[in-house]
């Protein structure tokens, strides 16, 4: 936690709560790219970044399984919503305003900060909500985190009683884990979204959530709550760059076949596959463009025009390339936190300083600041230099994929 040295006037200050990514398997409030001092400089906000459980005992659900596990269902989210409501009753003491809570994050971060929308133990924990690739979708269905939780036992030889993985070793966790959850990328964020992260489990032992937060934004429940939602224009290109050999299609076909495996009829998904092979891409870059829009643009802009169909404020957002800063996943990680990565070009210092400058407006609610709310279109705005116009090109993904779920 973080707070101004010499805060403007005496009145408490908004609070801006972090929540790192990582996958639900890495990354802490250590990190650099976690420190919000940056944020506290400024003299408008207290910061706070926070930590969950990953892993096997963090995102895996197992209450289903009772005994000692009885709880244990969304425990990245309850850690979350316990450090939430430590700063709901102490952040004054330290400056802040427990009723002007922005919590925001990246990646899995993201994930877990629209998961709270869905949680009722977290209302009154917050007034703003802002997810940075990521947001209100890819939640773990119930049917897949159980099957997850089984081969996690069965791999660890304590199906029989799971209660005993409480007092494994974290290596065995950890590398039984990796042996039993999907790496690829298609898998992990497709339709069926077999990964790590929260857990969609309304009805299931020990259930922390009692909705889809996307049903929650459209319910108008929330209505009260601002939002801000963001893509990077390449996000998926991180995976073309540093993960290759895994990622890689090689051949558009292969491209297709996934998107009809997602029980979409192979004509609709021959005609999606269509619209990103363009441009002289390879197969690789194909795919990337394809889940850029369907794991994080596309929920972005339904997430945004739900709640503002609801009565809510949406803001959307666009995070483009700057010069040695290509727009993949993480490509705004320091700037969210007001950090300077090592080695930046004036042309990313400068782009990093509004994505900054973004978020503390946001969490001050200094909507003056910031670009026209979200109506009945996806009113967008870019830092960076993206090479599409944002508004646009959310409106031609929403249109691609109409009426295909993105869960």
């Amino acid at each position: 936690m973080w707070a101004p040295a010499q805060p403007a006037g005496n009145a408490l200050l908004p609070v801006a709560v972090y929540v790192h990514g990582g996958g639900f398997e890495f990354g802490a409030n250590t990190q650099t790219t976690s420190n919000a001092a940056g944020l506290a400089a400024s003299g408008r906000v207290v910061s706070v970044s926070v930590n969950y459980r990953l892993g096997a005992l963090g995102a895996v659900s197992l209450s289903q399984y009772g005994g000692r596990l009885a709880e244990a269902s969304n425990l990245c989210l309850q850690d979350i919503i316990a450090a939430l409501t430590w700063i709901k009753q102490n952040i004054a003491s330290f400056g802040g305003d427990p009723g002007q809570v922005t919590v925001f994050g990246h990646s899995a971060g993201a994930y877990s900060t629209f998961g709270l929308l869905g949680a009722s133990s977290a209302d009154g924990l917050y007034r703003r909500l802002a997810g940075f690739s990521a947001g209100p979708s890819r939640l773990q269905p119930a049917w897949w985190a159980e099957e997850l939780a089984e081969r996690f036992v069965t791999e660890l030889g304590v199906a029989s009683n799971p209660d005993k993985l409480i007092d494994l070793d974290t290596a065995s966790l950890v590398t039984a884990l990796h042996k039993v959850t999907p790496t690829d990328l298609g898998a992990r964020g497709g339709m069926d979204c077999r990964s790590l992260g929260v857990v969609l489990d309304t009805g299931q032992p020990g259930a922390v959530l009692h909705a889809h937060p996307m049903d929650v934004l459209a319910s108008g429940s929330h209505r009260d709550i601002d939002v801000l939602l963001s893509f990077a224009s390449d996000d998926m290109g991180w995976w073309v760059a540093n993960d290759l050999d895994r990622f890689d299609p090689h051949t558009v076909d292969r491209i297709t076949d996934e998107v009809a495996g997602w029980r979409i009829p192979r004509s609709r998904a021959n005609k999606i596959v269509d619209a990103y092979d363009q441009d002289g891409r390879t197969p690789a870059e194909v795919r990337a463009a394809l889940l850029t829009d369907y794991i994080f643009g596309l929920p972005a802009a339904r997430g945004a025009l739900a709640h503002a169909a609801a009565g809510g404020n949406a803001q959307l957002l666009t995070i483009g390339p700057a010069e040695g800063a290509p727009a993949v996943h993480g490509t705004e990680m320091y700037a969210l936190v007001g950090q300077e990565q090592p080695g930046r070009s004036p042309e990313q210092a400068e782009r990093d300083t509004r994505i900054r400058d973004i978020v503390l407006d946001f969490a001050t609610g200094e909507q003056t600041h910031l670009w026209p709310a979200v109506t009945d279109r996806p009113i967008s705005e870019s830092v960076g230099n993206p090479p599409f116009e944002a508004g646009a090109h959310y409106q031609a993904a929403l249109d691609l994929w109409a009426n295909i779920d993105r869960p």
